[in-house]
């Protein structure tokens, strides 16, 4: 069934359901940003730990770390991966030659120089650099973050239109926010998004919608919610 999934498609399912059903080598690249497993136990504000807290506990839900399989068959289904916080898989992901290093030029402060992507390019290290700290932002100013780990789509456009080409088909098995979503349809690429959190995928979906509906490329009535083993 999912080798006959459509272009441009949103599936709420757990990825490693889907995952084993696609062809090898269907994707020319996969551009993920995985949960991570940090077992939150605190969140950030204003550079400060603040104690646990209602959406700590609803992140804790789907913040779990994927296995080896999952990312023996992301491997497996694409040409290329980028993968964000490789660091944290780097036991699962292997050696590799091409970081890319996003530098999110934060300043001094509490909050990370950058982030980390495993890639499967060969090549050597690439550096993004685009501020993005609270509310000083390179891009989407103004716009309410609606994940906890949301990446700019200025990322993901870069991404793309640095490892890929127009016409591209691109999975994100974590998919989130959409920002692969997004970033495809600004660069002419086709996706496949999956999540198995509803409201992500309701979120995800809904900012692609109104991407569309500002650019009126397509009709709204085209895009639509996949279930998957009943969800």
């Amino acid at each position: 069934m999912c080798a006959e999934i459509a272009d441009n498609s949103f599936i709420c399912a757990d990825c490693m359901e889907v995952l084993r059903e696609i062809p090898d080598k269907k994707f020319d690249l996969c551009l993920t940003d995985p949960p991570y497993g940090l077992e939150w136990k605190y969140t950030i504000m204003f550079g400060k730990k603040c104690p646990q807290t209602l959406a700590v506990d609803k992140m804790n839900e789907w913040d779990k770390r994927p296995s080896l399989e999952i990312f023996n068959l992301i491997k497996k289904i694409s040409q290329h991966q980028i993968i964000w916080r490789g660091n944290y898989f780097a036991d699962l992901l292997g050696a590799f030659s091409q970081p890319i290093i996003w530098d999110k030029k934060t300043g001094n402060n509490y909050y990370a120089d950058g982030e980390l992507a495993w890639t499967s390019i060969k090549g050597t290290m690439r550096i993004f650099r685009h501020q993005w700290c609270g509310a000083f932002k390179d891009s989407e100013r103004g716009e309410q973050n609606v994940h906890p780990t949301q990446k700019p789509v200025a990322l993901f456009i870069w991404c793309l239109e640095k490892y890929s080409k127009s016409g591209d088909l691109i999975i994100d098995p974590f998919c989130g926010s959409g920002t692969t979503a997004i970033a495809c349809h600004k660069t002419g690429r086709r996706f496949v998004c999956i999540d198995k959190e509803p409201e992500y995928i309701r979120i995800a979906q809904q900012r692609y919608k109104n991407l569309i509906a500002q650019t009126e490329l397509l009709p709204l009535g085209a895009l639509g919610v996949t279930a998957h083993n009943g969800r």
